[in-house]
């Protein structure tokens, strides 16, 4: 059972970080560490989570790199225990048309799953292709409308700022070799700006400003209208891309991603 519940959290890595905005409001390159404990579970499943995450977010002058890193075990009702390592890492242009990817997994310290590739849209609201080297020769055709990550959410921050409360985009990570997944986003309303956020430190000016709370609900683009999401995900997001308070909502279980640190970076000089 453990072994399929760390697929479902390796599927949602890349769809849940904190990307680009618009021009007239610059992401901030940042780096953040969060602790991973047990939100909520079913009778006899997972028992508790124990871990950390990683995020280095920056901006280059070609478009927007993110490094993350998941290190946690999951333990259920009978004391047996997955130690999982994963790490994600991907480029994306700035016209949002192009975009790399990268990720490994390690269960107990064996690879367990490895993927590499490249995909391409063919214009803005068109649809494209991913072309896998790990596994190789696997190629999928992405549906028109299909976002990459950083484009995803500067349509959500950029809705959100304009008071929109519901976005539905296909959006593809390169976490799966089963192509892009429809992601149904509400926002709620903007939340005023706090004295202070636990785990801000020196970088506190980076969550100073209004943020929204955003819940984003993952459907795989062959389900029927009304089934189940596979997963969900509710994080709050600043203004300028910083993301805290995650929770990752699963069937079965769910895992709380809380800030523990918060470093800015400097941006690039082009």
């Amino acid at each position: 059972m453990l072994d399929r519940l760390v697929l479902l959290v390796v599927a949602v890595l890349g769809l849940t970080m904190p990307a680009a905005l618009s021009a007239e409001a610059r992401l901030a390159s940042h780096r953040a560490v969060y602790v991973l404990t047990l939100g909520t579970a079913k009778a006899n499943g997972v028992a508790a989570v124990e871990g950390a995450m990683s995020l280095d977010w920056q901006e280059t002058c070609d478009g927007w790199t993110m490094a993350q890193r998941m290190r946690f075990q999951l333990f259920d009702s009978d004391g047996e225990s997955i130690d999982n390592d994963i790490t994600f890492s991907s480029w994306e242009s700035r016209d949002g048309l192009s975009y790399r990817f990268t990720m490994r997994t390690l269960r107990n310290g064996e690879v367990a799953d490895e993927l590499r590739g490249r995909a391409t849209l063919d214009g803005r609201g068109k649809g494209g292709k991913a072309v896998f080297t790990l596994p190789e020769n696997e190629i999928l055709e992405l549906p028109p409308g299909t976002l990459f990550p950083t484009e995803h959410t500067l349509e959500l921050i950029d809705g959100a700022k304009a008071g929109r409360r519901t976005l539905t985009r296909p959006v593809f990570d390169g976490a799966s070799v089963e192509g892009a997944m429809e992601v149904n986003a509400v926002i709620a309303a903007v939340a005023a700006a706090e004295a202070a956020v636990p785990g801000a430190g020196k970088a506190a000016e980076l969550v100073n400003g209004p943020s929204w709370r955003v819940r984003m609900a993952f459907f795989r683009m062959d389900d029927q209208r009304g089934s189940e999401p596979e997963y969900e995900t509710t994080l709050r997001v600043f203004g300028n891309g910083v993301g805290t308070d995650f929770l990752f909502d699963y069937q079965e279980f769910s895992i709380k991603a809380r800030l523990e640190r918060l470093e800015m970076v400097p941006p690039p000089r082009c």
